[in-house]
């Protein structure tokens, strides 16, 4: 049987104790030691995957990548180490034929014309960015959005925290639950999953 989360930020039901440890993690991480981690007391924690972006015009970037059907390879090593001996053979004539050279040995420059020429190959730039998830309160729930999800994600999360400084509501809400002000009402005891 699967153990019950007794945190919030691991899908807890909302009790007073899930409440109370929720409410000593948000000052922990927006009154005490939790600031000098990520350096603003105005902190939210934003869940951010790594994203693929390709298509980038070759004339612009010194990050290519070649794809073929569903492959892709980052390196002409990678590539070449992937070829079996019949296409090696095949791909050093052609680099005999267009520089005088086997392929190996070829500048990187003519090995990825040479690839790009390839049937059913493109030779592409890309660039890797971070493109938001979703955002918590504490590092504590993002940690735990990352465990329960990363296998959605297979290029990769982060947590990035942000300063959220001029984010008037999200900073009141924030302060009237640590300040006591908010408060859990004992008619709302496990009614949020």
């Amino acid at each position: 049987m699967r153990e019950r989360p007794t945190s919030l930020a691991s899908g807890a039901k909302l009790t007073p104790e899930s409440f109370a440890d929720f409410v000593d993690r948000l000052k922990y991480h927006c009154r005490g030691a939790g600031v000098n981690d990520h350096c603003t007391a105005d902190a939210i924690f934003i869940v951010q995957r790594k994203r693929l972006v390709t298509g980038i015009d070759t004339d612009y970037t010194d990050q290519l990548v070649i794809y073929c059907d569903d492959s892709k390879w980052f390196s002409i090593q990678e590539y070449w180490d992937d070829l079996d001996y019949d296409a090696q053979v095949d791909l050093n004539k052609k680099s005999q034929d267009w520089c005088d050279k086997q392929f190996m040995k070829a500048d990187s420059s003519d090995q990825w014309y040479l690839i790009g020429e390839l049937d059913d190959h493109t030779v592409t730039g890309y660039m890797w960015e971070w493109e938001y998830v979703n955002s918590h309160f504490t590092r504590e729930a993002a940690e735990a959005f990352i465990k329960r999800k990363s296998h959605d994600y297979r290029d990769g999360l982060r947590i990035y925290v942000d300063a959220n400084i001029y984010c008037w509501e999200f900073n009141a809400i924030k302060e009237a639950l640590m300040d006591g002000s908010l408060v859990l009402a004992d008619n709302c005891i496990g009614g949020a999953s």
